[in-house]
């Protein structure tokens, strides 16, 4: 009963609990019996740019892409993804191209990328199943990874677009835009916008949306994500360079904003940053160089010293696999004063396939833990 109990978890409101038991007794075949297989092949997610939705993910090759409705996006280049699935993966998406009926593709980094399971060859014929529908399910991510199910009636089919309204006295609500729906368990649709006097949701059928993006995927184009360029700034560059090259993989708290993201921490601009809000547990994130590479330092700068968000106390942890949690070994902790804006170490030569910082404390401040570059030598 859990389980249905926390499909509204975001509104959390005792009107939701009490409707959510309604379903579990009256809708609770439905909702669980249609959806695991499709959900569990099409990775959808929680997108934050500001402004909040919803998107799915679509592998390319060994890259990975977010797809979700443009206005969501807004005018950011950058937004921060939690993934629908049982480990929850944080990533960040870069904007690569925008194309028609409020669609954008952004390029996915970080442990969400491993969630990437569905090829744009992935979806079948929808007119057919569409004909013979009316009970769909519109199903969006929580910002904590959750999953809502919403059931909905569709009333009205058309060649781009179905018109929905909700099936259940929850109407559909602002940040769902994105949201796919679905039929039984085929996905069959991103919901668009909803009217707010009649409650209707807007939803471009996905096999439209997958002919316009079919494009990208059919090109030679289509970017490496680990080396995308697209800046919002001209980037005040660092005396240093990046020597050995690394992908932040794995990290336990999400930034501030889009705008603070880990990706900026080797962008060689000293005046883009990395934040977080400092927790009770400690700050943590991995960094993978895709085979075993020799380490002998660090650099860690910030623009300007004295900060009270300047990380403090740190340990860097070394690990010869490329996956898992054991074989983690311990290279080097120390503290990072706060009247120096550069801090340069050495690590007795060490060779691996992956490093951990861990950050213990900052200076004092109880609302960000924060700095702007990390280089590896």
């Amino acid at each position: 009963m859990s389980f249905l109990q926390n499909l509204y978890l975001e509104k959390g409101s005792k009107m939701r609990r009490i409707l959510s038991n309604a379903l579990f007794l009256g809708l609770g075949l439905f909702v669980s019996g249609t959806l695991s297989a499709a959900s569990n092949d099409l990775t959808q997610v929680y997108v934050d740019a500001g402004e909040v939705g919803q998107g799915f993910l679509i592998s390319r090759l060994n890259n990975c892409y977010l797809v979700t409705p443009e206005h969501v996006l807004g005018n950011e280049f950058y937004a921060n993804v939690i993934t629908g699935t049982k480990s929850r993966e944080m990533g960040e998406a870069e904007r690569v191209q925008t194309f028609g009926y409020d669609l954008t593709l952004s390029a996915i980094t970080g442990a969400a990328k491993n969630e990437c399971n569905t090829s744009i060859n992935s979806f079948a014929p929808l007119d057919m199943l569409l004909k013979s529908s009316t009970a769909l399910t519109v199903s969006s991510v929580n910002t904590n990874g959750s999953k809502s199910l919403t059931p909905v009636n569709m009333i009205d089919l058309g060649l781009v677009y179905l018109t929905i309204l909700s099936s259940v006295d929850f109407p559909l609500y602002k940040g769902l835009s994105g949201s796919v729906v679905y039929s039984g368990d085929e996905p069959v649709g991103i919901l668009q916008s909803i009217d707010a006097e009649s409650g209707n949701g807007k939803v471009l059928r996905l096999d439209r949306a997958i002919e316009t993006i079919r494009p990208f995927f059919a090109s030679g184009f289509a970017i490496d994500s680990t080396n995308t360029t697209l800046k919002e700034n001209a980037a005040e560059k660092s005396a240093f360079t990046h020597e050995i090259a690394y992908e932040f993989t794995e990290w336990n708290h999400q930034p501030l904003s889009a705008n603070e993201r880990l990706s900026n921490l080797h962008d060689e601009d000293v005046k883009s940053v990395w934040a977080v809000k400092p927790a009770q547990d400690t700050i943590e994130i991995t960094l993978s160089f895709g085979k075993i590479t020799a380490i002998s330092g660090a650099i860690f700068q910030v623009e300007k010293s004295m900060s009270s968000s300047q990380p403090k106390d740190f340990e860097i942890l070394s690990n010869r696999r490329s996956e898992g949690d054991r074989g983690w070994v311990s290279v080097y902790s120390g503290t990072w004063l706060n009247n120096t804006s550069e801090l340069a170490i050495n690590i007795n030569p060490v060779k691996a396939n992956r490093l951990k910082i861990v950050f213990r404390s900052n200076w004092g401040s109880a609302d960000r833990l924060s700095f702007s570059e990390l280089y590896l030598r």
